[in-house]
């Protein structure tokens, strides 16, 4: 990650001295140097057993760093200031979940490939809305804040990336694996009408008359309609184990 990159990065967390900061994927610990100049301490997760040998060396002795062997998706997210990282699109959608589903931070400056940021913020009747659009607005307040060339990176990637923060919001948490399910569910089939979907699932549609309008396709549906929806269903014991 060249240096331009990184310091794009620290812009976008506006890190303050005494910030503890989750670094996902510390590999090489390019990105855990610059946080810890920034006065910052770090909680830096590596999966691969060979970088922890090497971050283990780079930071021995040092009270501001910590190095835990592990994988992201099955970490339980620490209660920080900051979460940061440059994400793998393979796990990118599973992260950026996860990370709703535990708000212990207050923001996470993460840069994800630019294809699959777009999608975070996409709006309703667009090509790139889909169910991780309607789960992170829901759950998040997401902004893209800066934009780094492929060439930025070694290897080099195939596609430029965006740096995206995301700040999590206090939304109804009892409703998030409802949420899940029922974005799952609809769009799957997203271009279809939501009445059509619904009675090929067997859902009662008398369940959701006056809350949406069940003659609309699923991407034209807004987060708040689906929120909605998901809290109709729960209620009538639709998520119910």
């Amino acid at each position: 990650m060249s240096r331009e990159a990184v310091e794009a990065l620290l812009r976008a967390a506006n890190l303050q001295p005494g910030h503890v900061v989750y670094e996902i994927g510390a590999g090489l610990g390019t990105l855990t140097k610059a946080f810890t100049e920034m006065g910052a301490e770090v909680v830096a997760v590596e999966v691969d057993h060979r970088l922890i040998k090497l971050l283990k060396s780079r930071f021995k002795g040092s009270s501001a760093v910590s190095i835990v062997h592990a994988d992201a998706l099955s970490f339980p997210v620490p209660r920080v200031e900051r979460v940061a990282g440059n994400v793998p699109y393979t796990i990118s959608s599973r992260l950026i979940v996860k990370l709703l589903r535990e708000p212990a931070y207050e923001l996470a400056s993460l840069t994800l490939q630019r294809e699959f940021a777009l999608r975070l913020v996409a709006r309703p009747r667009t090509p790139d809305y889909g169910r991780i659009s309607v789960i992170t607005q829901l759950y998040a307040e997401v902004e893209i804040v800066g934009s780094i060339s492929r060439k930025a990176f070694y290897p080099e990637p195939e596609v430029d990336s965006l740096i995206v923060n995301v700040r999590p919001r206090k939304g109804d948490m009892n409703l998030f694996s409802t949420v899940e399910k029922l974005t799952a569910l609809l769009f799957s089939q997203r271009r279809k009408k939501l009445s059509k979907v619904l009675k090929k699932a067997h859902l009662d549609t008398s369940l959701l008359q006056g809350i949406v309008d069940l003659e609309k396709r699923v991407f034209e549906l807004e987060p708040l309609e689906l929120l909605a929806m998901a809290r109709a269903l729960k209620e009538a014991g639709w998520n119910r184990d």
